[in-house]
């Protein structure tokens, strides 16, 4: 049942990364290549418009709900570890990218056109979740010296 539950957090993790770079290169790509709008723009430009456009919204959506459900998985796994300095790194990052997120508010948001998506901050928490998986992996692997090995 852990291995499962251990499994469901590396691939939530990649899925979350994976989907907030898509996000990331959606909008640096609509910001190079699609020129700026005007005041009788009413849509998408062009095809790359409307694909890179899609690509920033469905990656950021996607990229929230799996780093949402990485963090929670992540934080479940580790309190039935009883890995307590995971769960506080968990608990922390997750704080570290509402901060960013409130800080890339006034920046990102105050400018017209920008490269950057404001939900790139989330990398944070898939980013630990991983290192969190590959730290049990690797834990699990090489048992400590003295301690029983699993069974």
């Amino acid at each position: 049942m852990f291995a499962i539950v251990r499994s469901v957090v590396l691939w939530l993790s990649v899925l979350a990364c994976l989907a907030l770079l898509i996000a990331q290169v959606g909008a640096y790509l609509e910001f190079s290549m699609v020129p700026a709008p005007t005041a009788s723009t009413t849509g998408p430009q062009n095809t790359a418009d409307l694909v890179f456009g899609l690509m920033s919204i469905g990656g950021g959506i996607l990229g929230f709900l799996f780093t949402a459900a990485a963090g929670v998985v992540g934080l479940i796994v580790a309190a039935t570890e009883r890995r307590n300095s995971w769960i506080v790194a968990i608990c922390l990052s997750g704080a570290l990218v509402v901060a960013a997120l409130a800080v890339s508010a006034f920046i990102l948001l105050g400018l017209p056109r920008n490269p950057y998506y404001a939900f790139t901050v989330l990398l944070f928490v898939p980013l630990t979740t991983l290192a969190f998986y590959l730290r049990l992996r690797q834990a699990g692997l090489h048992p400590a010296v003295g301690s029983p090995t699993p069974s």
